[in-house]
């Protein structure tokens, strides 16, 4: 029977600076993911190279960590007459590359750190060997598949004067420290990376034509599949290695294409790996509930409730039937202008019946206005009452994203039907750089970032795509992603089976509230 393991035991294993750095960390996670239960090991020894951790190797596998998060380099660049220093740049692959190996052998999750700055205090001038050292790290995780935290990138953008956050010329002092225990707060606990695959086109066939649908008057009328699932099934093992991935489908109606049953057997013969979906949960439901990934709690179902095309009584007949087969479900309702009327009511019935719903401005024109910048300030705040904090902020009251430092393309990626992979949906453009700028799957090019980067976009439209900005302050999304997204922003069923809708009363006249939630000026 698949169970899915759960990470707990985090295993820090390196040299000085691991030591040192580990109760920083501690607390910092600890902190933010209580929840977790995380239990931390320091096996941080000082004066440690790659070479003497290995001779330890032995006895950090034998505790099975969940997660291993590895930080040697610093002694290895170092000459020295005892022999202890001085491991090559050759060597010190072979040896991460080792460590690597056997970890993943027992099924632990391996992270790997580059290095920290050294400063040459008497010369003046810092140590380019680190720099050196930190690129084998980054060569090791594009062969291997893996994750790292690229903590000489970020010491680089937050410590501009990079011997401000040292206290001798190898270690790191307080601020140093803070900023390792910072970013491995921020990577470790995302433990999988998310494919949003078109896989039959980006205007892909739909049986439902909303008026208010982002792609209206383009859906295709046939599949748009290209090349066999056989094929894909190999580039995706080969592109993501042993990762854990979940594979998003939410284009058109997913389930009503072609190759949909062969996609769901596809990732039910991979147990690390998942599948969510957007639907308008019209078709294809026995195929859904009886499916392994069902039974093994691997589906995830986002339900878009569209009033112009199906009654309230059948859709909740419909996803009630998908609930009842251990799938979990999120309901998805656009705020469109005519919708408004009815709304309140809609969600009355939902909740009578157990089920989130997730509201989401509406994009595109209305009657010569466009939207969301065309809604009333009344308007705003009716529709606000229903949604997470985030939503508010970030998608009604709609911000500029461009710029922001973004997880897109660290670990989550969008993938089209001819293999082209890019940042998401609303940075891949047609016949842009944007749209191929990681590789393509078929061709084995793909080389993801290796640390979060600049968004190239100006709106981030989903609740993935504000989940992975950096300044969203939300923890990467497990399980149904809308579910778990609106939770964090105060929507969600409580224990007792309510559900909870944080800013029912809230008081959007309220000055300080307004600025909170970024509504505009009374006075514009």
């Amino acid at each position: 029977m698949y169970k899915e393991k759960s990470e707990h035991k985090i295993v820090l294993f390196g040299d000085s600076i691991t030591k040192d750095y580990a109760s920083y960390f501690q607390k910092e996670i600890t902190n933010k993911y209580p929840e977790k239960n995380y239990e931390i090991i320091n096996l941080g020894v000082a004066s440690e190279s790659s070479r003497d951790g290995l001779k330890r190797l032995d006895d950090v596998l034998v505790l099975k960590p969940d997660i291993v998060v590895i930080g040697f380099g610093m002694n290895d660049w170092r000459d020295g007459c005892d022999g202890r220093y001085g491991v090559s740049k050759i060597e010190y692959k072979k040896n991460l590359t080792y460590m690597v190996e056997e970890f993943e052998k027992i099924g632990t999750r391996v992270l790997l750190n580059t290095l920290s700055p050294s400063y040459n205090f008497e010369n003046d001038k810092y140590n380019e060997q680190t720099k050196e050292y930190s690129n084998v790290v980054r060569r090791i995780a594009r062969a291997t598949k893996i994750k790292i935290i690229d903590i000489e990138i970020f010491w680089e953008r937050d410590i501009p004067n990079l011997k401000d956050g040292l206290r001798d010329y190898l270690h790191p002092n307080k601020k140093g420290y803070q900023l390792i225990s910072k970013y491995l707060t921020l990577i470790v606990p995302r433990k999988h990376t998310t494919v949003l695959w078109q896989y039959n086109g980006g205007y892909a066939k739909c049986n439902y034509r909303c008026p208010y649908c982002y792609y209206i008057g383009m859906h295709e009328e046939e599949d748009r599949f290209t090349g066999y699932m056989d094929q894909w099934h190999e580039r995706f093992k080969e592109s993501f290695g042993n990762q854990s991935l979940i594979f998003y489908l939410a284009f058109g109606e997913p389930t009503i294409g072609k190759e949909f049953p062969n996609i769901l057997k596809m990732i039910e013969q991979e147990t690390k790996w998942k599948l969510r979906i957007t639907t308008n949960a019209s078709s294809n439901l026995e195929l859904l509930a009886n499916s392994k990934l069902a039974k093994e709690k691997r589906l995830f179902i986002n339900a878009s409730f569209h009033p112009s095309e199906i009654t309230i009584e059948e859709f909740i007949k419909n996803i009630s039937y998908l609930r009842d087969s251990g799938i979990e479900v999120s309901v998805v309702y656009v705020a469109y202008l005519p919708f408004l009327k009815r709304l309140e009511d809609d969600i009355r019935l939902f909740s009578e019946h157990g089920f989130v719903v997730h509201v989401r401005r509406y994009q595109g024109k209305y009657k010569d206005k466009i939207y969301p910048w065309a809604y009333t300030d009344e308007e705003k705040q009716f529709i606000a009452k229903y949604m997470d904090d985030i939503s508010i902020k970030n998608m009604l009251n709609q911000q500029d994203n461009l710029g922001d430092m973004v997880f897109s393309g660290f670990d989550f990626f969008i993938v089209d039907n001819a293999g082209n992979i890019g940042y998401d949906s609303n940075a891949f453009t047609p016949y842009t750089k944007d749209r191929a700028v990681f590789g393509n799957i078929h061709t084995g090019n793909f080389r993801p970032m290796l640390y979060p980067t600049k968004y190239p976009g100006y709106y981030q439209a989903t609740t993935d795509g504000v989940s992975n900005l950096l300044s969203s302050g939300l923890k990467q999304l497990e399980g149904n992603n809308i579910l778990h997204f609106a939770k964090q922003g105060g929507v969600y069923k409580d224990e007792n089976g309510k559900i909870i809708y944080k800013n029912l009363e809230k008081d959007f006249n309220n000055v300080n509230i307004r600025k909170e939630y970024y509504f505009s000026s009374k006075d514009n």
